[in-house]
């Protein structure tokens, strides 16, 4: 039993390691985590979701909202 516990351990701990190694060439939790980011951070700059290079344009500031009302011209 104590061998067939040593043989396990190791193919454990080999796995684990092969499982490690892979994560880290691959930079899976790199991409895990910073792609999202990139909709996150476009929605709270821009209010809109995507990329914060990309959204700049629909940003609400960039809106021309200014409304001039005109009465009728003095006589």
């Amino acid at each position: 039993m104590i061998t067939e516990a040593i043989l396990i351990l190791v193919l454990l701990m080999a796995f684990t390691f092969t499982m490690a190694n892979y994560f880290k060439s691959e930079e899976l939790l790199k991409h895990m985590v910073s792609d999202p980011w990139q909709s996150l951070a476009g929605m709270l700059q821009n209010g809109v979701w995507g990329s914060p290079e990309k959204t700049n344009v629909v940003h609400p500031n960039g809106h021309f909202r200014h409304i001039v009302i005109q009465g009728e011209p003095a006589k």
